[in-house]
């Protein structure tokens, strides 16, 4: 029985241990990184918190964004689950080490929408790859800081105006094809009012000349 158990602890020791690694490494980055810090600043100020699901094999543990960096846990703690992310285990790795775009668009993401492209934004500035490009500015004095933030605010601007634009362009789309689909249901109703017309209007033929 004990042996059992060992075996069964041992697995839940191992990824706890994994989760303490990547809140210190991922907190120590979303610190000292004030780009990325800039880029994750939505998430932060909503205290967003994910949960991720790997199904091979099966394990669940949640991440929040929080002033203090990445918080990483194995129970929800009654917070509300913004994103719920469903992956495997080998897409995950392939996610944060080598930004694997094949292994992104294989994750199935439960969740408001907003918050979905925020966080597919802000996923390939936490892959290793790119963390170990940046490690030179977290050394920079703080004018490199500010102006790299000043460099990058405007740019984030540009891509929430872009996403409203495309947003109001896909409202737009939907509410043309809706317009659409009722001129086309339209369209039916007259060609089956004008074949019944165009039935009777036959029948009444044939039968006044079989009369006569």
């Amino acid at each position: 029985m004990n042996d059992t158990q060992q075996r069964h602890k041992h697995p839940h020791l191992l990824l706890n241990i994994v989760i303490i690694v990547l809140e210190t490494f991922f907190s120590f980055i979303l610190t000292h990184d004030a780009t990325l810090r800039l880029q994750a600043k939505k998430l932060i100020d909503q205290k967003i918190t994910i949960r991720i699901n790997s199904y091979i094999p099966f394990f669940d543990f949640y991440i929040q964004f929080t002033e203090k960096g990445l918080l990483f846990d194995m129970k929800a703690l009654d917070r509300t689950i913004d994103l719920e992310i469903n992956s495997t285990l080998i897409d995950l790795i392939k996610i944060f080490v080598f930004n694997n775009q094949r292994s992104i668009a294989n994750m199935r993401i439960l969740g408001d929408a907003r918050h979905s492209e925020e966080f597919l934004d802000l996923l390939p500035h936490l892959t290793l790859s790119s963390i170990l490009m940046n490690w030179k500015q977290w050394f920079s004095d703080e004018a490199e800081t500010v102006a790299s933030q000043q460099r990058v605010a405007p740019l984030l601007e540009k891509i929430d105006q872009q996403r409203s634009e495309i947003n109001s362009l896909l409202v737009e789309v939907k509410q043309y094809q809706n317009r659409i689909h009722r001129l086309q249901k339209r369209q039916r109703l007259i060609n089956i009012g004008f074949a019944v017309l165009s039935f009777i209007f036959i029948a009444f033929f044939v039968y006044n000349t079989w009369i006569q």
